[in-house]
């Protein structure tokens, strides 16, 4: 008995249609067709999907944030747009932001045709976030040692923008005034530095030399042992040169904290360069108990060892030259203590943890914060 008839294959059909016709043209006509119709459905769904919900499937809806709203706010806060004068006065912006509105506008000059921080037009038509807006997160970031959302109340950004921008602007900042701050003073500079020593007690002295501790929150658990302090939490020390003006000069960043201040002197820059020759110059010479010397030095506690560039005071102090010696060597480097101090007060990300995960990003955010400062 005969099975059922068999349908005619499609392209049976197609080549009984054409009459004849190229059966390759038909099938890749048939199939483009049918891709096209896919193609617009599929294009349909996304647009859907993208109304209500985020640009990738699985992840949470877009927030309708305004960006025109938050830059006028900014603006009309601190800039006076539209008439009235700017509700916050100098001082108040200097509270704020923990530097003058000069320093604030030069940075902002300076920074807004960066790529990043341009604003311009994104994929659906609409401009992106001000560069006001940026930086301004960023500087709430690290003047406040708070978390990246903690800001997006009031420059209206995702966390990740915020993120972005107090990076990218921390890198601008060491990029672009580095050069001319963190530097070495040249010869007229060391003079300077060294006449105003002497008139203070200290000839010969070029500035105070000391290292610090800033613990570092989201370490690797790999290199909690290398990052281990001694007071049981991971950290990275901080070794720096100043004069009493609070010019940061020479600066170390990156030590493990386990590591003392011996230790982190031995492979500084520093080091290096005074036992290689190359640092400080030879030509300024100092007169002290009636001997002339060659070799400037810096002031340093007592855990130093006593090197001819380096000037501890006496363990055991017992004459009175001695004690008058501690005395001065004390008072001078209060300059160092007093850079702290103010360091810590106007950039409060340097008391708290630092909440980066590379040890490299710590370093640039140290030597930005230092340059603002």
């Amino acid at each position: 008995m005969d099975g059922p008839e068999e349908e005619p294959s499609t392209t049976a059909a197609l080549l009984a249609e054409d009459d004849g016709a190229d059966v390759a043209a038909v099938v890749h006509a048939h199939v483009n067709a049918v891709m096209a119709v896919r193609r617009r459905s599929r294009a349909r769904r996304i647009a859907r999907r993208r109304q209500y919900h985020g640009s990738t499937a699985g992840r949470r809806a877009n927030k309708r944030r305004d960006f025109g709203a938050g830059v006028h706010k900014l603006l009309r806060d601190y800039c006076g747009v539209g008439g009235p004068s700017p509700i916050f006065d100098e001082r108040d912006f200097e509270t704020r932001f923990r530097v003058p509105r000069a320093a604030f506008r030069r940075v902002y000059q300076a920074v807004k045709d960066e790529p990043f921080f341009q604003q311009r037009i994104n994929a659906t038509g609409k401009l992106r976030a001000h560069p006001l807006k940026k930086q301004v997160a960023a500087f709430r970031v690290i003047t406040y040692g708070e978390a990246a959302y903690r800001a997006v109340d009031n420059v209206r950004l995702s966390r990740t923008v915020i993120a972005m921008s107090t990076k990218l602007l921390m890198e601008f900042i060491v990029r672009r005034w580095g050069p001319t701050s963190l530097r070495r003073p040249n010869q007229n500079e060391l003079l300077t530095i060294m006449e105003r020593n002497q008139e203070r007690g200290m000839p010969g002295c070029m500035g105070s030399l000391d290292c610090c501790h800033w613990e570092w929150h989201k370490g690797p658990t790999g290199m909690a042992g290398a990052y281990h302090s001694r007071k049981g939490k991971r950290g990275i020390v901080v070794e720096a040169v100043c004069n009493e003006d609070l010019w940061v000069w020479t600066l170390f960043v990156a030590a493990p904290g386990s590591l003392n201040d011996i230790n982190v002197m031995q492979q500084s820059p520093l080091y290096l360069d005074v036992t290689g020759g190359r640092w400080p110059p030879r030509g300024t010479p100092f007169t002290m108990n009636e001997r002339t010397h060659t070799l400037p030095y810096y002031l340093v506690d007592g855990i130093y060892p006593r090197y001819a560039f380096l000037m501890s005071p006496h363990p055991k102090p017992c004459t009175e030259e001695q004690k008058t010696l501690n005395r001065l060597q004390e008072a001078i480097r209060k300059d160092l203590e007093r850079l702290v101090g103010v360091f810590m007060k106007r950039f409060h990300v340097s008391p708290n943890a630092g909440r980066y995960h590379s040890v490299s990003q710590l370093v640039t955010t140290y030597e930005a914060i230092l340059q603002s400062a």
